[in-house]
């Protein structure tokens, strides 16, 4: 697998030349923009090894995180980090391991739970070799600590420098205390626990870029009640009458699309005896939705948005991923306004 630096040793033409151009955070993507950039990153016919190389390295972040003695919170950024890093740049260019390393070491920093660059390369050969020697941290090679290094300054620079992370830990405490206080007889600490450990999973998927941290909660706490009622018929779940979209802020048909990802990643993960359990909730929750409908005020701009297709604009003929990836330009980095959100 090739890698390329992000670092250009020479001063680009067209800087002097003085083109320039305004790159601005987005914290959150429709489908039809995340389907968009994998269009422009020419990676439909790889989707399979990308989803392959997502699963894997968020598996290892949370390995060499724990090992770490990380908080979930730090090991979730680094997950985050990663999926933000992979919508622009594809695991062709760049070592999914390295960038993985990377999101560690700029987590540890946006966290304020430190770590040294070369405590975190002994934790990932402790994950990767489990039964060979610690490594010793002076055998850590000079131009390995300064690939992490490089990869540090595109990493920040694919962030616009916005630091503004949040995680649906918070909410699901939040929610499941919201739903104790509608239904008495819940047992609202097993829903936060199975809630939660589904939370830390769906970092192993893209959810993060594409809903707020409140929706992914809340489709947390709502896959929790079904999984949990499966498992024990005697539990009590949601209330099906409840206008739990309302309580949650969220739209329904988004809560339930939080629960098919995490399903779909259960079933990629799973053995052949869970497959037939989680698709047949999948069916479960679409047939629910058919009998509910389309959502009557939602307009077709928005509904369009929300498929799953790459949009029909005209780049006449040149990628803006690989001008906007490249250094043959001076970028102005400008930071959303969380005072407006």
């Amino acid at each position: 697998m090739s890698e390329q630096s992000p670092i250009t040793p020479s001063t680009p033409l067209s800087i002097t030349a003085g083109i320039s151009f305004k790159r601005y955070y987005r914290p959150y993507f429709t489908k039809r923009q995340l389907a968009t950039l994998s269009n422009l990153k020419q990676s439909a016919s790889f989707a399979v090894k990308e989803a392959a190389a997502r699963h894997s390295s968020c598996k290892f972040i949370q390995e060499v995180g724990k090992k770490l003695g990380f908080p979930q919170k730090t090991i979730s950024t680094s997950q985050a980090l990663y999926h933000r890093f992979f919508l622009y740049y594809s695991i062709r260019d760049y070592s999914p391991q390295d960038i993985s390393i990377t999101c560690i070491f700029v987590a540890a920093k946006i966290e304020e739970t430190l770590k040294k660059l070369k405590d975190i390369f002994v934790a990932v050969h402790s994950v990767k070799y489990p039964d060979s020697k610690e490594l010793d941290p002076e055998q850590v090679s000079e131009e390995r600590r300064k690939k992490i290094i490089s990869y540090e300054k595109l990493l920040l620079e694919t962030l616009c420098f916005d630091f503004q992370l949040l995680h649906p830990y918070e909410y699901v405490v939040k929610f499941t205390k919201l739903i104790q206080a509608c239904e008495k007889t819940l047992d609202s600490k097993k829903l936060a626990k199975k809630a939660y450990q589904l939370a830390v999973d769906s970092y192993r998927t893209a959810l993060c870029v594409e809903y707020p941290a409140h929706t992914i909660a809340a489709g947390c706490v709502y896959l929790a009640s079904i999984l949990l009622k499966e498992e024990d018929a005697q539990f009590e779940g949601l209330f099906e009458k409840q206008p739990w979209d309302q309580y949650f802020l969220s739209r329904m048909e988004d809560i339930e699309d939080v629960s098919q990802q995490i399903l779909d990643l259960y079933i990629f993960a799973n053995s052949r005896n869970d497959i037939s359990k989680y698709t047949k909730i999948k069916i479960d929750i679409n047939n629910q939705a058919q009998r509910r409908g389309p959502d009557p005020i939602m307009d077709e701009i928005t509904r369009e948005e929300l498929q799953s297709k790459p949009s029909d604009l005209d780049f006449k003929g040149y990628n803006p991923l690989d001008i906007v990836n490249s250094n043959q330009h001076t970028v102005s980095y400008h930071f959303s306004d969380s005072s407006a959100s």
